[in-house]
């Protein structure tokens, strides 16, 4: 919508940047106040805090490059042209659990312990990097006249059936030529034997119309998509009230209760909104974010187990 605060010449401030620079900010400041129940220096907890956020930005780009090897494979400089978008939360997840991993040995400190004071704050970045995303026009959701049955499937049908929506109504994959299928709406359109019918199914949507360069206006023209940023930003928020009522009270760090929440938490969260997102990630013919998810919440609750397991020997002690 409005990708920059200002540009003057070579130099430029995305809201985007703006986004994740307010989340390590904040962070680094409310993760200090755990210091002493970590028996830590609050420097420790900033380095903690930076050195997981430099990995998880490389585990997120390494991720996203992985599952898009056929476009990256041989061309170095795309690898690493974030700018160029193409981070995924998940990678970047796995990168920072790893870094702080080597931190808490090398500090020879509790890993829970300093995972359960940065978790509310991961999902608070999170939440406030959606409004990054929306002011990009990415990480947008399929038009809101595509047939429910078409977005909530395990398997993401939805590239084929665009493919035939555009054929058999005689439009084109450009910007403009995509734009004019509201006004033809309704629409019959055959896909694997069944018969469909375009459309409003939702009352709700979000038009980049008239910002041209965004990658919604690239994929769907000025149709309606679903707002997943916006989606996936309120549902992060609500959770990470929770998450911050636990963080408050110093015997719930160390304990695995944070970081079992928010793995349950945002394996939920990330395997709704996925549904109605047009850019999955694909591990052969699932939606990745759907099977990580998955694996988010098992480990959430085993997590949890392993802390009332713990809970209950120390009371037979």
């Amino acid at each position: 919508m409005f990708p920059y605060l200002f540009k003057l010449g070579p130099l430029e401030l995305r809201v985007y940047s703006l986004m994740y620079i307010l989340g390590l900010i904040i962070g680094m400041y409310m993760v200090k106040r755990k210091a002493e129940k970590l028996s830590l220096k609050p420097t420790d907890m900033e380095n903690a805090v930076i050195i997981s956020f430099l990995a998880g930005i490389i585990g997120a780009r390494m991720y996203y490059v992985a599952f898009r090897w056929d476009y990256y494979a041989g061309n170095i400089f795309e690898m690493v042209a974030i700018w160029h978008g193409g981070l995924a939360i998940h990678g970047g997840i796995i990168g920072a659990v790893i870094a702080l991993y080597f931190f808490t040995r090398y500090k020879k400190t509790s890993l829970m312990g300093l995972a359960d004071s940065m978790v509310p704050w991961l999902l608070f970045g999170q939440a406030i990097g959606r409004i990054g995303n929306l002011a990009n026009g990415e990480a947008h959701g399929v038009p809101t006249i595509v047939p429910p049955s078409i977005i909530f499937g395990v398997e993401n049908r939805f590239r084929d059936f665009w493919s035939a929506v555009c054929s058999q109504t005689g439009l084109n994959p450009m910007p403009a030529s995509i734009s004019k299928l509201m006004d033809k709406l309704p629409v019959q359109v055959s896909f694997e034997g069944k018969l469909y019918e375009l459309k409003e199914y939702v009352p709700w949507g979000m038009s980049f119309g008239n910002y041209k360069k965004t990658p919604a206006y690239s994929d769907f023209g000025a149709l309606p998509v679903h707002p997943t940023f916006i989606y996936e930003m309120v549902l992060n928020f609500a959770c990470f009230v929770v998450l911050y009522i636990l963080w408050r009270k110093n015997d719930n760090i160390g304990t695995g209760k944070l970081v079992g929440l928010y793995l349950i938490f945002y394996g939920f969260i990330r395997a709704f909104v996925t549904f109605f997102r047009a850019d999955d990630l694909m591990v052969g013919y699932l939606r990745a974010p759907h099977l990580i998810s998955i694996i988010m919440v098992v480990a959430g609750i085993m997590i949890l187990n392993r802390n009332k397991l713990l809970k209950s020997v120390q009371k037979a002690q």
